[in-house]
């Protein structure tokens, strides 16, 4: 039997995909990397020279024996060719992985093109498919098949990362989200917009940073992603993109209201309750910076690669229930954001990194 060659892999956009990069630092089962397209930068002819890749400036260039290409370039919604190019690719005949956010209407008519060309369009939120993100997932499905939905979810982020927080929220939770028919729904504030959703029987509150640098988009996220699910009987929480995933259980004594008994002479449960733990850390995180950009955000990359590698081999027969669910996530990020309207205009200050020395004997900040 003839081994089947490694599909060779296109990387569109040399900023953020440089971390599409990094995911070629170890190998991938089943990929290459086979290029990068980009203006032909500095940016990008280091990057390719550091991959030993060649470096195509223009989409006539790119061979005709590449496979899959991963477009990491702004899309039409957020002012970039991004979703030009994923057609345009498309239409040569590759599979695309296109960055997010993307409008639901471009979703759903790359994904049709897609079907029509028997080829895979994959909508990117990335962040779902972090270990912290998966664990999360994971661990909040786990509970709801044994204790039923969450009462309460809270999300706190940013304009930039609306549309990966929505993917994570409604990957944990089997139903759409929804802007309950209220005036009162939308709160402004001076820094952050106040919203409640639903999803199914769940009250979602949501607080939305309002404000983006235009000179500097992809920075100045005063939260990233901050998720945490509740229910009587505990709390699950992502504190932030790449963890830590925490479970808090709620303390709840059987004999507290009897005048009899104090916590230390109570019933058998009341002991039992004190010897649990007071949290459980289900994911620590990476400890640095540098960890996640060589090893934790190219690890959603590998694992995207992985998956589509997975869904062209005919083991995967999610894809269509997969595809549905990106038509959802659009749908809730363009709804959210036709509620509270276009963010506000900011010049924002670079802030100051603070360090925390938990060594220090005086003062316990540090700045870098």
């Amino acid at each position: 039997m003839t081994e089947r060659r490694p599909r060779r892999v296109l990387i569109v956009g040399a900023k953020f995909g440089e971390i599409y990069a990094n995911a070629f630092l170890d190998d991938i089962p089943g990929v290459t990397l086979a290029g990068i397209l980009a203006n032909g930068s500095e940016r990008s002819r280091k990057l390719a020279h550091a991959f030993g890749v060649p470096l195509y400036t223009r989409l006539e260039d790119v061979p005709r024996d590449i496979d899959m290409a991963c477009v990491v370039v702004r899309s039409t919604i957020v002012g970039g060719a991004g979703t030009r190019l994923a057609e345009s690719l498309l239409r040569r005949g590759l599979h695309v992985v296109q960055e997010h956010p993307v409008h639901p209407e471009e979703v759903a008519r790359l994904q049709k093109l897609a079907h029509e060309l028997r080829r895979i369009y994959w909508v990117s939120s990335f962040y779902s498919s972090a270990t912290a993100g998966k664990i999360w997932i994971d661990t909040a499905r786990q509970i709801q098949s044994r204790v039923g939905p969450p009462q309460i979810a809270t999300l706190t982020t940013s304009r930039q990362l609306l549309y990966s927080g929505l993917d994570l929220l409604l990957q944990a939770m089997a139903h759409p989200i929804t802007l309950p028919e209220t005036t009162s729904r939308i709160l402004n504030g001076l820094h952050a917009d106040s919203l409640r959703l639903t999803c199914g029987r769940t009250d979602i509150s949501l607080s939305l940073q309002n404000y983006i640098d235009p000179e500097d988009p992809d920075m100045h996220s005063l939260v990233m992603h901050q998720i945490l699910l509740g229910w009587p009987e505990g709390y699950l929480s992502l504190t932030s993109s790449y963890g830590p995933v925490i479970w808090v259980g709620n303390w709840f004594d059987p004999a507290h209201l009897a005048a009899s008994t104090t916590l230390y002479d109570g019933p058998p449960e009341t002991r039992l309750r004190l010897k649990l733990p007071a949290r459980q850390i289900l994911h620590a995180g990476p400890e640095t910076w540098q960890q996640i950009f060589e090893h934790d955000a190219p690890t959603c990359v590998r694992r995207l690669l992985e998956a589509i590698c997975t869904a062209l081999d005919g083991a995967d027969a999610s894809l269509d229930a997969h595809a549905s669910h990106q038509h959802q996530v659009a749908a809730a990020w363009q709804s959210i954001l036709h509620c509270t309207g276009p963010a506000h205009e900011r010049n924002v200050t670079p802030p100051e990194t603070l360090h925390i020395n938990t060594c220090a004997t005086s003062s316990a900040w540090e700045r870098i």
